[in-house]
């Protein structure tokens, strides 16, 4: 088996970085030198280990590391990726880049730091597995969708940016105290932009990525477990489980028999709806799971005898399909509600919009020159006919 990531994320407050530690001590005791990082800007992994972890990865015990990322040293880190677009994005302004801390407010800077450090470790190949705690889900989303974003730019925007920058730049820096980036400058956005695109090749990639959906059992980590679980498909990756965490067991009494069965219901409501993931139940435990030796415990109630390096799911969420002459674009939605749906054809480009949520589908060589004639959802699956 080949070096492995691991995404974990969910809704705030439900756990994930406790699942995510003891994830990693169960990889780093089964002899996997493993690097376990928090991408979430209110870090909490320190906590679960009961020690400072900081911005670079800190030895922690055998085969186990650990870090709590921060845009400010990661870019540092990255500066030579990081400052062609930085000197771009400013000189178009009339402005210098004073300082990381400064830089570290600008839109997408914190998404594309964590992606080059998670780019970083996959090439270097220093470790078996990557465990990823994510932010919330909301913010995990954002970071996912960051390489696509950017990819919709480099296609449409950049092109005409430095066309033009050629074309005026002669005149325009004798007549202006504003410089239009040099070609350089350019080619070093280039650059970074074929960071992102690599690692979003990596993340959506099952034999080497997967991503964990963690909830509790009640109604309002239920829906945003769907949710997230659905924008996740659309834009393909790879989800195999659902960790539903904190259920209470008898030992809780009869003072929580009301809650016990309220839980039992959303847990029945999970086995439904995620019958095609592989779902962990993990109970309510009777003492937080700080420091290694109890996250290792945490790990062994988790897992029993699986392997969290194992897929655990491999259907796919897009599909292309060609029968009967037709060539058809399915993609699973399972919990879209119709309403909130809709496809475009623009320019050329087919775009799915899912609520607040848009993909714009790059598709495939013998998909290239065809526009979608029909589109049909039923039971959370569209089907989408092209010609």
């Amino acid at each position: 088996m080949g070096q492995r990531i691991l995404l974990y994320t969910g809704k705030g407050g439900v756990g994930k970085t406790s699942i995510a530690a003891s994830t990693a001590c169960s990889l780093a005791k089964s002899e996997k030198k493993t690097l376990v990082i928090s991408t979430d800007p209110a870090h909490s992994l320190g906590d679960a280990f009961g020690v400072d972890i900081g911005p670079k990865p800190k030895h922690m015990s055998k085969n186990l590391y650990a870090q709590e990322i921060s845009v400010n040293e990661a870019i540092n880190t990255h500066w030579n990726e990081l400052k062609g677009y930085l000197t771009g994005l400013f000189q178009t302004e009339g402005l210098d880049p004073i300082s990381a801390e400064e830089i570290a407010t600008l839109p997408g800077f914190d998404e594309a730091s964590q992606l080059l450090y998670l780019r970083q470790y996959y090439e270097e190949k220093n470790y078996d597995a990557i465990v990823i705690d994510s932010a919330p889900t909301g913010e995990s989303l954002k970071l996912l969708s960051f390489p696509e974003a950017m990819t919709w730019y480099m296609d449409k925007i950049f092109p005409m940016g430095r066309l033009a920058a050629k074309l005026v730049r002669p005149v325009w820096n004798t007549v202006s105290n504003l410089s239009i980036p040099d070609d350089e400058v350019f080619k070093s956005v280039e650059s970074l932009y074929a960071s992102l695109r690599k690692i979003r090749v990596i993340l959506t990639d099952p034999k080497i990525s997967t991503i964990r959906l963690v909830m509790n059992p009640d109604k309002m980590s239920l829906s945003e477990t769907k949710r997230a679980f659905t924008y996740l498909l659309l834009y393909g990756y790879p989800v195999d489980s659902v960790f539903v965490n904190k259920i209470y067991d008898e030992s809780t009494g009869s003072f929580f028999k009301g809650w016990r069965s309220a839980q039992s219901e959303i847990v029945k409501e999970v086995n439904d709806s995620f019958s095609d993931l592989r779902i962990f139940k993990v109970p309510m435990l009777k003492e937080e799971p700080i420091g290694i030796e109890r996250l290792e415990e945490m790990s062994s109630l988790i897992y029993s005898d699986a392997s969290p390096l194992d897929t655990f799911s491999k259907e796919k969420s897009i599909q292309f399909i060609k029968e009967g002459g037709k060539y058809i674009i399915r993609l699973k939605l399972p919990f879209a509600d119709k309403k909130d749906l809709e496809i475009f054809n623009k320019g050329g480009e087919l775009i799915i919009q899912l609520g607040n949520w848009k993909r714009v589908f790059y598709l495939p060589t013998v998909y290239s020159d065809k526009n979608p004639i029909r589109a049909e959802f039923i039971n959370g699956v569209l089907d989408i006919e092209m010609e």
